[in-house]
C-alpha cells in the first residue's frame, strides 16, 4: 500500500491540505465506528452460478446523540458523505484488471445483530473484472479485496462488529470461504 502523509495527495492524486487529510479520514472511521463485511458477486453464467467479484460492505452509523434517525434523513446522508469519502480513499489508485463501484443506498437503513442492533448507513464497493466481467475471481480481485481490506483497518475500521479495542487484531477476510 502507498503510505499517506497529511497534507499530501488524496486518492486522487490531487494536492489536499490537513483537513482532508489522513487524521479526518480516521476521525470519520471513528465518528460513525465503521466496520465492514465481505460478500461474493455471483452471475448466473452457464453453466451455473459463478462467483465474479467481491461486494465490500461498508457499515457507518449516526454519531452520539443523533436525536433523529430516518431512512435517508439529513443525518443519514451525512455518514453516507463521510462513508463515501472513505470509500474513496481506500480505493486503489493505479488502473488494474479491476474495476470499483461504490455503491450508496440513499434510502435505507440496516440492522445487525452483530453491530447491536445500531442503525447502519451502508455504502458497498464492487469489485469486479473490468473486462469480460463474468470470468471468476482471480488473484487481481483478491488482491484489491485484501488491501482494501489493509487500509480499513489502518484507518481503525474493524472487520464484522465495532470494538473500542480495534487493536485486537480482527482484520480478517472471508474471501477463503467464497471459492477463489
Amino acid at each position: 500500500m502507498n503510505a499517506r502523509i497529511e497534507g499530501s495527495e488524496n486518492p486522487k492524486g490531487i494536492r489536499i491540505s490537513e483537513p482532508t487529510g489522513l487524521s479526518t479520514i480516521k476521525d470519520l472511521v471513528r465518528r460513525h465506528k465503521v466496520c465492514w463485511e465481505v460478500f461474493p458477486e455471483r452471475a448466473l453464467v452457464k453453466p451455473g452460478i459463478r462467483s465474479i467479484g467481491f461486494a465490500l460492505e461498508l457499515y457507518g452509523t449516526h454519531e452520539p446523540g443523533t436525536e433523529h434517525v430516518d431512512p435517508g434523513c439529513e443525518n443519514c446522508r451525512k455518514v453516507q458523505s463521510d462513508l463515501r469519502e472513505i470509500a474513496d480513499w481506500i480505493l486503489p489508485k493505479e488502473e488494474r484488471p479491476s474495476m470499483y463501484q461504490v455503491e450508496i443506498e440513499t434510502q435505507s437503513l440496516t440492522y445487525s445483530r452483530e453491530r447491536g442492533d445500531r442503525p447502519d448507513v451502508r455504502v458497498t464497493i464492487h469489485i469486479v473484472h473490468r473486462h469480460d466481467w463474468e470470468q471468476p475471481v482471480d488473484a487481481c480481485e483478491v488482491r484489491c479485496l485484501k488491501e482494501m481490506e489493509q487500509e480499513l483497518g489502518e484507518l481503525g475500521a474493524c472487520a464484522g462488529a465495532w470494538s473500542n479495542q480495534r487493536n485486537d487484531t480482527r482484520l480478517h477476510s472471508k474471501e477463503a470461504s467464497y471459492g477463489r
